[in-house]
């Protein structure tokens, strides 16, 4: 189906000053990251990592995330419904659970969903700050689930203050969708700097049953706190809290025909995120030779409720997941060991963690419970043996309390030709360990305790020419998985029949570690700054994503809601330059045909689709 969209927005920014248009990243820019693993400056980084930064988030104003996500090469989001439907994000081609999401160093995800993803639809731009996005394997520093890659989210960061600022945006659109959101930033309160802020979002929506005509709406509010305290001149305290509570509703299957379609039922949701880290520098601010060491405990809790009016007021299925991690890392800058750069040429980033997960479902008539705990160790050394390359490599080991061990491992390298083209390669390896859901040995439940993690190797080539006011970033990537976890029956298909089946206790299924996939593809991004008031960015993706599994009738086939070809642009007009106080931003997004099914049936084919996106700001300071 194709998709016409328009948005318009206007927005009051309060003691802050106006953004430039479409501020984008230069291939050796030296700001660091954090989505790697560890904070590296991004002329360090040999991986295809992309930056939404603060400009870009205040110009799309309280709009879903998702959406801005979705402008990033190889980069697909799909969305059940209207805003609230659950929206599933794809990196080059990988399934939405093998992309990790963190805010704030915090896993987010629900593990008391089947495949443990995180759902896009109730994160909302207006309380972030900054999302980067790796593109490709790299459970090297994250661990599980870092397949297709790692979306790395900042919330509201009071170290962007040096006075006290803040921000208020208002939105009215179609549907009768109203989004208002506030954030503020304080001065130094003593050793202690905040960010504080909260959000509403309400919608009318429209039928997500393609026959239906009811209405299904949605309503969000959501809150957000975060503080930085510096105790003394070496130790560094940060703490970070989200809260969202939405309710969404729903269609269903009502009787006598159960058929999908127009229902009274609807979904609450509750997420609960929340960290506190204790940063150590003996040597006090970072410099050459230094070393820094890390505590964090993170915690993250979503439940969900669903409920039918037509069958009472008692919800109908409950669902509540919950992890907590506890880390510890090292960041250790050996010095100008080879004698080649200013600052360390050889960098030693390692780390422990043990995390914690608990799920309980309950449809009414028994009620699943499971937990389960993982311990992980990885390091990373970091070298720039010349002023023009560089390299890192590092291993990891996972062990966990279900199904044993998992060791990946990672290298790439960078060589710069001249000031502005950098050529790159890298080697990373990914896994997935299966859900609590998926894990389940309850009886008349689905899971499988045999199961074993699925595994990627994802391999890249690329390279990248500019400077501060144009670029061109050029990648070729392949992934190969294994070990996929997917539904089968019980018996005959598949053969051997897992072990479970036997039981009796599966009647309906149970899941197997039977396929295998390969991702293959091209991405391509340009920029340029066009004079003080005009930007223009753009990129395109070639992605063939295939069912690789030997023997099976779906062998070549492509893989589920996998678009072979996916293409943005982006055009941004600061009228008078960044001091005038007001932009505007026009969008187009294509996605071409996909197969709803593994099977690929034609009655299944999702049609190519076009999305023109307007966004528009006034900003006025000293308010």
């Amino acid at each position: 189906m194709k998709t016409l969209a328009h948005k318009t927005s206007l927005s009051l920014l309060a003691l802050a000053a106006a953004s430039p248009a479409l501020a984008h990243e230069a291939p050796f820019d030296d700001q660091s990251i954090t989505v790697i693993g560890a904070p590296l400056a991004l002329s360090e980084t040999n991986a295809s990592v992309s930056i939404i930064d603060k400009e870009e988030i205040d110009r799309a104003q309280n709009g879903a995330a998702a959406d801005l996500i979705a402008r990033l090469p190889g980069v697909h989001v799909t969305q059940n419904g209207a805003l609230g439907g659950v929206a599933s994000l794809r990196i080059r081609g990988a399934e939405d659970a093998q992309t990790l999401v963190v805010i704030d160093g915090v896993r987010v995800g629900d593990p008391s969903s089947p495949n443990g993803a995180f759902d896009f639809a109730n994160l909302m731009l207006g309380s972030i700050d900054r999302i980067e996005v790796l593109r490709g394997a790299n459970s090297l520093p994250w661990g599980s689930q870092a397949i297709g890659g790692v979306v790395s989210i900042t919330s509201t960061d009071p170290d962007l203050a040096s006075g006290t600022s803040g921000r208020i945006g208002a939105e009215y659109g179609a549907r009768d969708t109203v989004r208002v959101n506030g954030q503020l930033r304080t001065a130094a309160l003593g050793a202690s700097q905040f960010g504080i802020g909260g959000g509403f979002v309400r919608t009318r929506g429209f039928s997500s049953a393609a026959a239906g005509t009811e209405r299904d709406g949605y309503r969000q509010y959501s809150a957000n706190l975060s503080n930085r305290t510096e105790i003394g001149s070496t130790l560094l305290f940060r703490a970070f809290g989200l809260y969202a509570a939405s309710r969404v509703e729903l269609d269903g299957f009502a009787p006598p025909a159960f058929t999908f379609g127009d229902t009274d039922e609807y979904q609450k949701t509750r997420e609960h995120y929340a960290a506190a880290s204790l940063e150590h520098r003996p040597g006090g601010s970072s410099s050459a030779g230094g070393f820094a060491h890390r505590l964090q405990f993170a915690f993250a809790d979503v439940n969900r409720d669903n409920f039918n009016p037509d069958l009472g007021e008692a919800p109908t299925f409950r669902a509540r997941g919950r992890s907590e991690r506890l880390s510890y890392s090292i960041d250790w800058g050996l010095g100008d060991v080879f004698g080649s750069t200013a600052g360390d040429s050889l960098r030693l980033i390692a780390g422990a963690e043990r995390e914690w997960t608990r799920a309980l479902t309950d449809d009414g008539f028994a009620p699943d419970r499971g937990q389960t705990a993982t311990t992980g160790g990885w390091a990373m050394l970091a070298a720039r043996p010349t002023g023009a390359f560089s390299l890192t490599f590092g291993v990891r080991r996972d062990d966990h309390r279900d199904f044993g061990g998992a060791t990946s491992f990672a290298a790439d390298i960078g060589q710069k030709l001249g000031d502005h083209v950098l050529v790159r390669a890298s080697y990373r390896e990914g896994f997935r360990a299966p859900t609590l859901f998926q894990l389940s040995d309850s009886a008349g439940a689905y899971g499988n305790p045999e199961l074993l993690p699925e595994r990627a190797k994802s391999y890249e080539v690329g390279a990248r020419l500019g400077d501060a006011r144009h670029f061109v970033d050029v990648a070729w990537y392949r992934r190969d998985s294994r070990n996929l976890i997917d539904f089968v029956s019980c018996p005959p298909v598949p053969d051997p029949v897992p072990a479970i089946c036997a039981s009796g206790n599966r009647p309906f299924g149970t899941y197997d570690n039977i396929n295998r996939a390969r991702a293959e593809g091209v991405e391509v991004e340009a920029g340029a700054k066009l004079g003080s008031s005009f930007a223009v960015r753009a990129n395109y993706s070639l992605t063939v994503a295939t069912d690789r599994t030997p023997g099976s009738p779906l062998e070549g086939n492509r893989l589920a809601r996998r678009p072979r070809h996916l293409a943005n642009a982006e055009l941004a007009w600061t009228p008078g330059g960044a001091a005038s106080g007001a932009d505007l931003s026009v969008a187009v997004r294509y996605a071409g045909k996909s197969f709803d099914d593994r099977a690929n049936n034609l009655t299944a084919l999702i049609r190519d689709d076009v999305v023109l996106g307007e966004d528009q700001s006034l900003a006025a300071a000293g308010v």
